[in-house]
């Protein structure tokens, strides 16, 4: 019994959570530093590309932002504003607390 309530709870926090996995991995694919990788000798072209990969990282920093304030809206969860400030630093780090605080509000509503 306690397998089907822990399956069930899994299945909420997946739902949330898959759109974040799909931009974190955009953002790893498109946005790592390929000039590394290419080998640009041409400084105009690595400076261009640097410009890019930074443009690209703070939109998905900016939408991480947006989504977690619309999840943390949708559940009813507090601590909304510390999520938002660690996923500005670290986008991870703030799907993480959220994770975490959907977590402890269905464990709470279980009991």
């Amino acid at each position: 019994m306690k397998n089907i309530k822990l399956l069930q709870m899994k299945s909420k926090l997946s739902k949330p959570l898959l759109k974040y996995i799909i931009l974190i991995i955009i953002d790893s694919i498109i946005f790592i530093p390929w000039g590394g990788i290419l080998g640009f000798s041409d400084d105009k072209v690595f400076k261009n590309l640097d410009n890019v990969q930074t443009f690209g990282d703070y939109a998905i920093r900016v939408i991480t932002l947006i989504f977690l304030i619309i999840d943390f809206k949708k559940a009813n969860l507090k601590y909304v504003f510390l999520a938002c400030i660690s996923s500005l630093f670290y986008p991870l780090l703030g799907i993480i607390v959220f994770a975490l605080l959907f977590l402890e509000k269905e464990n709470k509503n279980k009991s």
